[in-house]
């Protein structure tokens, strides 16, 4: 996955300031945290969306065996899940 290095980097750095976007402004970690959780969450609905037809295609069941991963934030569509 390509942002799977961003989890571990935010809780390095989960006591340290950052600024917003811009550099403009200090942002608070509670706000930080939430928005990259809720981005996260979105990105873990398009896996769950593209891993969704590959039985129908002919391919193994990923090892993990999870095909759906349904996100609860308000920035997701409903996803299927199994």
């Amino acid at each position: 996955m390509k942002y799977d290095w961003l989890t571990a980097l935010m809780l390095a750095r989960a006591g340290e300031e950052q600024p917003d976007y811009g550099g403009a402004r200090k942002v608070s970690a509670e706000r930080r945290y939430r928005e990259r959780g809720a981005a996260l969450a979105f990105l873990a609905g398009w896996a769950a969306e593209a891993r969704a037809p590959v039985p129908r295609l002919g391919f193994p069941e990923a090892p993990s065996g999870r095909l759906g991963y349904r996100c609860e934030s308000a920035l997701c569509s409903s996803r299927p899940t199994r």
